[in-house]
This record gives C-alpha cells, structure tokens and sequence, in this order.
C-alpha cells in the first residue's frame, strides 16, 4: 500500500481565520474613558453632551460629577486628594470582530496574512462623544505560521492581544 501526502497543503477558510483573529484578539474588548480636569479635550466633549459637569473654582480646583445622563455609564471614581482632583471612569464601547477581507496564504513559508475589519458595538452616549468615527470599521492584518498543532501568530508580531488590538483602532485615525 502506498500513502501519498502533500507536505504544502494548507489551507484557512473563513471561518477558520474568524476564529483565529476572535482568539487571538479576545474579542470582544472592553473600553473605558476617564475623564478629569486634566484631559480638556474629553471633559468638554463630555460636558457639551450633558454627561458631566464641573464645581468648584479656577483657583480652588473643581471637581468633575456625572449627571443623571451620564450616572448610568459611570463605572467608578478616583479622588486625588494630593493634587484636588477627581477622576470618573465611564463605560464606553467594546471592540469586536466585523469580517474577514482576505486570506493570503505563503506555501513555502506555511503562512498565512489573514486581512480583516473590526467594528465598535454596544457604544454609550460616552463612547459618542469622545471617539471620532465610532461607527467606521478598521482593518486590520495579522500573519499566522502553521505548525503541526495548528494556526499561530508569527512571533515578531507577539504583543499582547489589547496592543494589537489599540494598534488597529487608533493608528489609523
């Protein structure tokens, strides 16, 4: 009996790689924005849309509260007694899997760049206010080697899984 293989068969569907980029990812993630005096730019992005207000005085130092709007996004709060200042931590968005774009695969090298697009969801008023162009998907690509075990990212592209994934999000802004 004579057994033939093909040593540079591999293949990646779809679904396949959905899984991967979901595991290597962890997808969904969570993200949160604190705000306090210090950060202008979301405290008046947070202020215009009714979620927070300020008290107190330029010289005094004032404090940052949540209104009724902005109370049920509030996940906790920081005092810094040493500098009088106040830090809100809000609930704002998760990042999840949108779709795959491509799937090149690398027979020689047993690669794989898999191309794909994640999207925002489950986004609060907070997560509306303080990050431009919630709603546009952002692509992404990562490179997985094949080994007897299955699918791994490539080792020059080991960062952690919340590093990929700001990576995507934001630097293409």
């Amino acid at each position: 009996m004579l057994l033939l293989t093909n040593c540079n068969r591999i293949n990646l569907t779809d679904q396949e790689a959905k899984g991967l980029i979901i595991k290597t990812l962890n997808l969904p993630q969570k993200f949160n924005t604190k705000v306090s005096r210090n950060d202008m730019r979301t405290l008046i992005s947070l202020e215009r849309a009714g979620l927070i207000y300020k008290k107190g005085g330029f010289f005094s130092g004032y404090m940052v509260y949540a209104t009724d709007k902005g109370k049920p996004y509030l996940i906790g709060e920081e005092t810094e007694h040493m500098y009088g200042k106040n830090v809100l931590k809000f609930k704002s968005f998760e990042i999840d899997f949108n779709q795959i774009t491509g799937i090149a695969i690398n027979k020689e090298q047993q690669t794989a760049t898999v191309r794909f697009s994640l999207k925002a969801i489950n986004i609060t008023p907070i997560g509306r206010a303080t990050e431009r162009n919630i709603d546009d998907f952002r692509n992404g690509e990562l490179v997985f080697k094949k080994f007897d075990n299955g699918w791994q990212l490539e080792s020059d592209q080991n960062k952690s899984s919340i590093d990929i994934v700001k990576k995507i999000w934001w630097d293409q802004e």
